[in-house]
């Protein structure tokens, strides 16, 4: 795997003053499948990630993504990605992210539009699975982000300390996204975060932090209100490494929400907490480069608190994950990996840990798994063009 190459193309941070192209045209795509073994005790399905189910599916991880660069003046750029994912809607276009770039100076660049928040060691790349080791990055901690871009404006300060890259990448903003399952909308205003990233050809350290108010307007699947307004923050500490063929990542993250029950005015209504739980979540990466292969090891954690009956209480995730991976580069521009994954859920109650809460009523005892581990295999194609 090569880590660099993504830096000039497809991240789009190539110095903006260099003689270029007027409009250029990056892509990637994704091919790729997953089956689990777990099944609901009364034969019921279910769903792993929003998609992956004991059926193979192709749905999960197929994607493809064209990232378009345009020329406005020799210090000034537009910016935007597109991105189909076959769980979308038989691949419908979404646009990921369209900013304006502009450097002001050859240390700062400032960005304007539809922006993707620096906050785990990959964001600027999430979606170009070619980019990073896994078929998909753990999702112990990459699901505690529930807005996967913001409206709004960003600086991008970089300079040089003795041999290392220093930067500094304050943004502000708000978004608002569907919430899955529910007749509602989730609302992020005063959206404020930064990161620091510290970084040379061996090792990647960012710390990264935002805080946003929050509100839901609408209904749940039950007719209770989701009228419901609060805060939310979000922390990540990442680690990165590449040294004489040894790689590694590694990251933490804590989410914390909290939700103002004063404004709860009907006897249906219900905190957006009932959705978004406190959760933490880390996972340690381990792999060793041999030629065209790279076999890699990867423990991941999430856990939450409080927890509880979905509809009831705050419903959180509790699992354990290890994965056995291997990465092998097909070409320059291809690479073919392989997953095993067991699952181990914590061994409690209304816990669904990364699967889709299922219905109490079909599970009156509460548990809805014949096994607390569950295997997952996934094989997946990453190209980029």
């Amino acid at each position: 795997m090569k880590k660099f190459f993504l830096y000039s193309t497809l991240i789009g941070t190539s110095v903006l003053g260099q003689q270029v192209q007027a409009i250029e045209f990056d892509g990637f795509l994704t091919a790729g499948f997953a089956v689990h073994d777990q099944e609901q005790t009364n034969g019921k399905k279910l769903v792993y990630l929003e998609e992956i189910t004991d059926d193979v599916t192709f749905l999960q991880d197929s994607k493809f993504g064209l990232q378009v660069t345009a020329d406005v003046a020799e210090d000034m750029q537009v910016v935007a990605q597109i991105l189909a994912s076959a769980e979308d809607d038989n691949y419908s276009m979404d646009v990921e992210w369209a900013y304006l770039d502009y450097a002001a100076s050859e240390s700062t660049m400032l960005r304007a539009g539809r922006i993707k928040q620096p906050v785990f060691l990959i964001s600027d790349y999430l979606e170009v699975g070619y980019a990073y080791p896994w078929i998909r990055p753990p999702a112990e901690a990459y699901s505690n982000m529930p807005v996967d871009s913001i409206i709004g404006v960003e600086v991008l300060y970089q300079t040089k300390i003795g041999s290392m890259n220093f930067g500094v990448q304050p943004y502000f903003g708000s978004n608002t996204e569907g919430v899955p399952g529910e007749q509602a909308n989730f609302f992020a205003d005063n959206y404020i975060g930064m990161a620091l990233r510290l970084e040379n050809r061996y090792f990647t350290i960012q710390l990264s932090s935002f805080q946003t108010d929050v509100s839901t307007i609408g209904t749940r699947e039950n007719g209770d209100s989701l009228n419901s307004e609060g805060t939310a923050a979000l922390s990540v500490a990442s680690l990165s490494w590449d040294v004489a063929n040894f790689v590694g990542y590694t990251e933490f993250t804590t989410r914390d929400i909290e939700a103002d029950s004063e404004i709860l005015v009907g006897v249906n209504d219900v905190d957006f907490d009932a959705l978004f739980a406190d959760q933490d979540g880390y996972y340690l990466t381990l792999g060793y480069r041999m030629g065209k292969y790279l076999p890699h090891l990867t423990f991941a954690a999430i856990d939450s608190d409080p927890a509880g009956p979905p509809n009831t209480h705050t419903q959180g995730a509790r699992q354990e994950t290890v994965t056995l991976g291997l990465r092998y580069e097909l070409n320059d521009s291809a690479a073919l990996k392989m997953e095993y994954a067991q699952i181990v859920r914590e061994d409690e109650l209304f816990n669904p840990g990364l699967f889709s809460s299922f219905d109490l009523e079909d599970v009156p005892n509460g548990n809805a798994f014949e096994s607390d581990t569950t295997s997952l295999v996934s094989v997946a194609i990453d190209v980029i063009f």
